[in-house]
């Protein structure tokens, strides 16, 4: 399934570059959003031309079994591989489950663009692609845990960008 995401804020785009690409964001959102168990920096370069980064995220689980079987916390913890180009001023990103399992049914890829709505007004766009690559016996259920991936994926950006507020107006 494709998506897209939208959130408005009240700053222009520089200002939420910034803190998206700020370790010290990151620790915001782990303080400030009530989903996430874990944020952690892995991996982080920066070269003229982008900003290469690998940062862990757990979240709670959403589900805790399917059908007699227990569904372990780590099934629901990802690695975001994401670059930021310098020059066309986006993101794009690989969300990688930390487990093996999952992380051969699910692929999770896109960009983030950060588009001027005026000067101090940004609109966020998160597009791209999410699918569940199940057995043959399993596909009908591709599409039912695809919806259920995505409806937690919505949850969890429109969580981050209530933190992202909190965050701009920390200066303000």
């Amino acid at each position: 399934m494709n998506f897209e995401i939208k959130h408005t804020f009240d700053a222009p785009r520089a200002k939420i570059e910034e803190a998206l690409l700020s370790s010290d964001y990151l620790q915001f959102v782990l303080e400030n959003h009530g989903v996430l168990l874990e944020v952690e920096v892995k991996e982080r370069t920066e070269n003229e031309r982008e900003v290469r980064r690998k940062v862990r995220y757990r979240p709670q689980p959403v589900i805790k079994s399917i059908g007699p079987k227990n569904v372990p916390p780590e099934w629901f913890a990802f690695v975001e591989d994401s670059t930021f180009s310098k020059s066309t001023r986006t993101f794009t990103f690989k969300n990688i489950p930390t487990s093996g399992k999952i992380d051969r049914m699910l692929i999770n890829r896109g960009t983030i663009t950060l588009r001027e709505l005026g000067p101090n007004r940004t609109e966020r766009v998160v597009a791209g692609e999410l699918k569940l690559d199940l057995p043959f016996m399993l596909k009908p259920l591709a599409m039912i845990g695809e919806r259920v991936i995505h409806g937690e994926a919505v949850k969890l950006l429109d969580g981050e960008a209530v933190v992202m507020n909190k965050w701009l107006a920390k200066d303000k």
